[in-house]
């Protein structure tokens, strides 16, 4: 008899608590559409372009202390896209980001350039929202001095552009 009764009170239980896990669901599902054409809506941006030692993942890196690297360092660049496009069709969700990196001594003569240094172009059946870029440069010929990293993200669905920037000095 008390197993009979656990299993009834676990059937009940469950029909209580099924509408209120679905509709959580749902709310979820709903929020990360709004989110979808609310980044859909506004220009594309990068949020702050961060120079580090390393990058794991999304949010994940050790910034450099300064803006001072030696010759031959290893800089590692982070940045968040601001409102990628993501284009939906049917039950599919795609996104297409490429970007550029340059670097300019401070007379703006270009000294390295990389196009489509990065691509990230998913189709996947749950949209991407946390989404991060990261590259990865060697300092390895460049002589002391002042310089500018450009890097220049393209959404390839908008069609827009955007930029940012880091300055930094190579010492001996």
């Amino acid at each position: 008899m008390k197993v009979w009764r656990l299993l009834v009170s676990l059937i009940l239980l469950m029909l209580v608590i099924s509408p209120f896990a679905l509709a959580q669901e749902t709310d979820v599902a709903l929020l990360k559409e709004r989110i979808i054409n609310l980044q859909n809506q506004y220009p594309l941006g990068i949020n702050t372009l961060i120079a580090c030692s390393s990058v794991t993942g999304y949010g994940s890196y050790e910034p450099l202390l300064d803006n001072k690297v030696k010759a031959g360092d290893v800089i590692f660049f982070y940045f968040e896209p601001q409102n990628p496009s993501t284009n939906k069709v049917e039950d599919t969700y795609e996104i297409w980001l490429t970007h550029d990196i340059f670097v300019f001594t401070e007379q703006q003569r270009e000294v390295f350039k990389q196009e489509n240094a990065f691509e990230i172009h998913s189709k996947t059946s749950s949209p991407l929202l946390d989404i991060y870029c990261a590259n990865k440069l060697t300092l390895a010929e460049v002589p002391p001095g002042k310089y500018l990293v450009k890097v220049i993200l393209h959404d390839k669905i908008k069609s827009e552009e955007a930029s940012a920037t880091w300055a930094f000095e190579v010492i001996q």
